[in-house]
């Protein structure tokens, strides 16, 4: 009865001591959850690191009281500096009247001039604190700051984390770019026979054919891929070569590719599935590689009149997809073996497949790979027309 009686009293103790001590815990009002992060390099010559941190800041419009419909979603960024990641971080309680909390942060954006100087050094912490999500998505902000890519995109009624999500969602209708986490950073900056790469964002003038006010406003674009050598920026891959870098990786989700009927008429396929294997050989002790691409696409536009659901035609556009295609391929692959950067990398797939003949290569990778023979194989199949089997007027003096 008496061990009953002590553990009650504690237990009323404990809650009752519960408005005094708080034991490590922060009421949610009071913290500052970050959505966004951008990291620069300081621009007056010292070795400082600029961070910068963007939140949604919901307020009622002018003119309404407590409605949400009529809110307006901003962005609120704070912004500081250190020698380092951390102290730039912890630099930020000196003005917030609440506790900055990344445990939340979604995307962390590294501006170009600091991915040229180092980006291990502006990166580290995001690694290593563990507040930090390892899923959170990094991107590189090409020819720009990631404090101008927080503050100054779209207009007041844009936030820049939803318009990274929405750009994000939509990576695989072109294939030209792809979703980097955190993590996956860490894992090809600790490779050291390949290349790493991360996706790029570009601020870009708003796409409008007038001359009004919207054609002035700036967009964030996906612009492919960043390179890098080392722990510092290379350069850029954008468009046909980024498309041609996910065909090699394997990455590619859909997209269009424009090809020629017999006449001349443009017509778009859709493609609608791809798979890639790279398989390394090894034929009298030299080693090669094979690239084998699969793809299937859809008819889903044509420019002309005629009839080309016919075999000997669908054979021809057949030919020019794989020649696209291969095209792309070969060219990145060339651009990575002139460059020296194994992107892909081709050497994890030796390893896997031939892990003795890696361990005795591996130190001379970066001699082999650009003399090593990589031959890109394409099977393709054009398998449907949607709704509509022939073109429309097709019938008007086209023989069938």
């Amino acid at each position: 009865m008496k061990k009953l009686t002590v553990l009650i009293f504690i237990s009323l103790f404990l809650t009752a001591g519960c408005t005094k001590y708080n034991f490590g815990r922060t009421e949610i009002n009071k913290i500052l959850f970050v959505n966004a992060v951008g990291i620069d390099k300081a621009e007056d010559g010292s070795d400082d690191i600029i961070v910068s941190s963007a939140t949604k800041n919901i307020k009622p419009a002018s003119g309404s009281i407590g409605e949400s419909s009529d809110s307006k979603t901003k962005a609120n960024i704070l912004t500081s500096r250190g020698a380092t990641n951390a102290e730039a971080i912890r630099n930020l309680s000196a003005f917030s009247d609440k506790r900055v909390f990344y445990g939340h942060a979604e995307y962390i954006l590294v501006g170009e001039n600091a991915a040229k100087d180092d980006m291990l050094k502006y990166i580290d912490l995001f690694n290593r604190d563990h507040e930090i999500r390892l899923n959170s998505k990094v991107l590189i902000v090409k020819g720009n700051t990631a404090l101008c890519a927080l503050r100054e995109i779209g207009n007041e009624d844009i936030f820049v984390g939803d318009l990274l999500e929405s750009l994000l969602s939509n990576k695989d209708k072109l294939s030209i770019s792809d979703e980097i986490h955190i993590v996956d950073t860490m894992n090809m900056f600790d490779y050291p026979y390949m290349s790493p790469y991360i996706p790029c964002i570009e601020i870009v003038s708003g796409n409008y054919e007038d001359s009004g006010e919207q054609s002035n406003i700036d967009r964030l674009k996906l612009s492919g891929f960043a390179l890098f050598k080392g722990e510092k920026l290379f350069g850029y891959i954008t468009d046909r070569m980024a498309r041609g870098f996910n065909w090699v990786r394997g990455k590619i989700r859909s997209g269009i590719i424009v090809v020629k009927e017999p006449g001349g008429q443009s017509v778009s396929l859709e493609i609608t599935e791809s798979k890639t294997k790279i398989i390394p050989k090894l034929t009298g002790g030299k080693l090669s590689i094979a690239i084998n691409i699969r793809l299937s696409t859809n008819v889903i536009s044509i420019k002309g009149t005629k009839n080309i659901f016919k075999k000997d035609i669908l054979d021809y556009l057949e030919n020019q997809q794989e020649e696209t295609v291969k095209k792309e391929a070969e060219d990145i692959l060339s651009f990575a073996k002139e460059n020296n950067m194994d992107i892909f990398p081709i050497s994890y797939e030796v390893y896997r497949k031939y892990p003795v003949l890696w361990e005795s290569i591996k130190n001379d990778w970066n001699k082999i790979f650009p003399d090593l023979k990589i031959s890109v194989n394409i099977d393709s199949v054009i398998n449907r027309t949607y709704d509509i089997e022939e073109p429309i007027r097709s019938g008007y003096g086209v023989e069938k």
